[in-house]
């Protein structure tokens, strides 16, 4: 079969599973069998496809008309530029993530010019903590995750963008920390869908992405509420403390963040004009 058959026979197959977009889903699927941009397949479509590879396609067709995501059947994400790494261990890294990392990369450059010591917590497969580093490379930068199969993601992530020079820890959020290690940035993307919006999830998200990084309890705050509370401990003075939120959540956090000593609170938006996270200053202890 020719490249121009392959991908009409991926479109109608993914538009059976009722996959939205389901020509350039195909597209990318091939794209990523041939290792090639899809432009290729246009200049290319009478191309005769070798037997493995057309096998290999339709296995990846398969998988997503059952609704994996496609950075499952690839195997890897784009995010802030780099080719990350990802599997049904983590999370797969979302563009809107990355307003937040521009912004705490341009803060730091501003801020902390010469270094700075970066906690990413609940790193997942390291997406935030790595992206700091590689465009903030004096950075000091621990990840941290309690899923020992996450941090493993992490680590191939550091060695392959970062040659690896970062510090990996494995624990309930600080419990992975020795109590006097302190820190300029903490940031964390935690788990927080609350009880009632689990079952609402896409299947793409429900049936594949860890649990383990996204219920955030009954209310979807209860990592907000030990972060919030416990950061302070590991905090420089002045330090920042930036967090990843929920569409519902940004007033509830923002006063968490004001009852435990953090000011000028700032929030960040993301593509799609939402606050996706809350950036506090941490002025005093209480």
């Amino acid at each position: 079969m020719d490249v121009k058959g392959l991908l009409e026979l991926g479109r109608v197959t993914l538009k059976k599973a009722e996959i939205e977009n389901p020509r350039l889903e195909a597209e990318i699927l091939l794209s990523d069998i041939f290792n090639c941009d899809r432009i290729y397949f246009y200049a290319h479509p009478e191309k005769m496809v070798e037997t493995s590879k057309q096998e290999a396609y339709f296995k990846a067709l398969e998988r997503r008309t059952q609704h994996e995501p496609v950075a499952y059947i690839m195997g890897q994400k784009e995010f802030m530029g780099m080719t990350f790494l990802v599997n049904s261990s983590v999370l797969i890294p979302r563009p809107d993530t990355e307003s937040m990392v521009e912004y705490l990369i341009e803060r730091l450059k501003s801020d902390y010019p010469n270094e700075a010591k970066v906690f990413d917590l609940c790193t997942g497969s390291g997406a935030i903590g790595i992206a700091i580093k590689s465009f903030y490379p004096q950075g000091d930068v621990t990840l941290g995750d309690i899923s020992k199969d996450a941090l493993a993601v992490a680590r191939a992530n550091g060695n392959q963008l970062v040659n690896g020079k970062i510090t990996l820890v494995q624990g309930d959020l600080f419990e992975a920390l020795s109590g006097d290690e302190k820190f300029d940035l903490i940031v964390s993307n935690p788990p927080y869908i609350k009880k009632a919006d689990m079952e609402t999830l896409a299947p793409e998200i429900l049936d594949y992405e860890p649990h383990l990084a996204l219920y955030g309890g009954d209310s979807g705050l209860c990592f907000y509420e030990r972060i919030i509370e416990n950061a302070k401990d590991y905090l420089l003075t002045s330090g920042i403390l930036a967090l990843e939120i929920g569409d519902d959540q940004e007033d509830t956090v923002f006063e968490l963040l004001i009852k435990n000593g953090y000011d000028s609170v700032e929030k960040i938006f993301d593509l799609a004009g939402h606050v996706r996270c809350l950036v506090g200053e941490l002025k005093e202890k209480l």
